[in-house]
């Protein structure tokens, strides 16, 4: 079987397999669902077939998840989690206000559903601190999140 985390980052096969089981499918489902093969979902969470274009939305789509919530996000250093941040800034309006805390700039076009995004991941992490979900239902709600 292929690697299930990298870096201490899920992969794609193994987020694939966690969503797919979160919502109680057989790879099989999941495959019927995506207009694949079950075969073909095998390899994705095996790791020995690289998911991407039109493959990928559509398993995505019968997840119910952005694609982007199956692949990895490449932050294997301070540096690149920075230059996410910067990223970010640009799009969104993300910034710094001091004592090491980020802010969404109110001014920028896209801030307000950043800071949506934001509300909603806090109610999450809340919910998950006082013990009334589990840490795989807030996996869960991260990788579903798409729509933001």
């Amino acid at each position: 079987m292929g690697e299930t985390i990298r870096g201490g980052e899920m992969t794609t096969g193994s987020r694939i397999r966690a969503l797919r089981e979160s919502r109680g499918m057989t790879q099989r489902q999941l495959a019927e669902r995506a207009g694949c093969t079950d075969a073909a979902i095998r390899n994705y969470e095996a790791g020995r077939r690289a998911l991407k274009g039109s493959a990928l939305d559509a398993i995505a789509g019968a997840l119910g998840v952005a694609p982007e919530a199956l692949m990895p996000v490449q932050a294997e250093s301070a540096r690149d989690a920075l230059e996410l941040l910067f990223r970010i800034e640009e799009e969104f309006g993300l910034r710094p206000v001091g004592g090491g805390r980020l802010a969404v700039a109110p001014g920028a076009e896209k801030a307000p559903k950043l800071a949506a995004a934001i509300k909603a991941w806090e109610s999450q992490v809340d919910a998950l601190d006082r013990g009334e979900i589990t840490p795989e239902e807030y996996e869960s709600w991260k990788m579903g999140i798409g729509g933001c």
